[in-house]
């Protein structure tokens, strides 16, 4: 990095209020935050001797609903950056170890709809309760001054007519590899 470009890890080296200086404060706090609870996610995740694929189409398939809707194999690979077939394998592990269901689609029968079952849930909503009771305990540890400072500073931006989410990850895809670099057999 030259000494004219601020370092986004040091946001005293740019100016307050810029890019440069939130994106730092912003990158900082996260990690903090993330460092607290990533020995004990990854090691409640490697305990359940699953592989990376299989916990991301597992994620992929509790983030889309409450087990009412499915995904179709060819949804969850484009949503998971795997090939299809590399998809369609891990979907049948998931399905061997009871984690996971696949059925006909009622409109289509040669499209496999793919849910998660009760245990396969469970295994999400158990990772995602860590992240939560982190992020809660946290909180809970700031001085009132603070805590509502910070729901001043996020409010403004999640309650927004103005969805400031819009378009970011279309933003960072010209710095990531492309999405045919990305897909991987596992």
């Amino acid at each position: 990095m030259s000494e004219s470009t601020p370092s986004l890890s040091d946001p005293t080296d740019a100016t307050v209020g810029s890019v440069e200086a939130a994106c730092g404060t912003l990158l900082g706090f996260l990690d903090r935050l993330a460092c607290l609870g990533k020995t004990h996610s990854m090691d409640t995740l490697a305990a359940s001797e699953l592989t990376f694929s299989q916990l991301r189409v597992m994620f992929a398939l509790g983030a889309h609903g409450d087990g009412a809707e499915c995904m179709s194999v060819n949804e969850i690979a484009e949503h998971v950056n795997l090939s299809l077939a590399a998809t369609g394998r891990t979907v049948d592990k998931l399905v061997v170890a009871g984690l996971a269901d696949r059925r006909e689609d009622t409109a289509d029968r040669r499209v496999k709809r793919v849910s998660l079952t009760d245990e396969g849930r469970h295994i999400v909503d158990s990772h995602l309760s860590i992240k939560q009771d982190i992020i809660s305990a946290f909180v809970a540890g700031l001085p009132d001054n603070l805590r509502a400072d910070l729901c001043s500073a996020l409010n403004p931006i999640i309650d927004a007519d103005v969805d400031y989410f819009t378009g970011v990850l279309d933003a960072t895809s010209t710095s990531s590899p492309s999405a045919t670099e990305q897909k991987v057999d596992s």
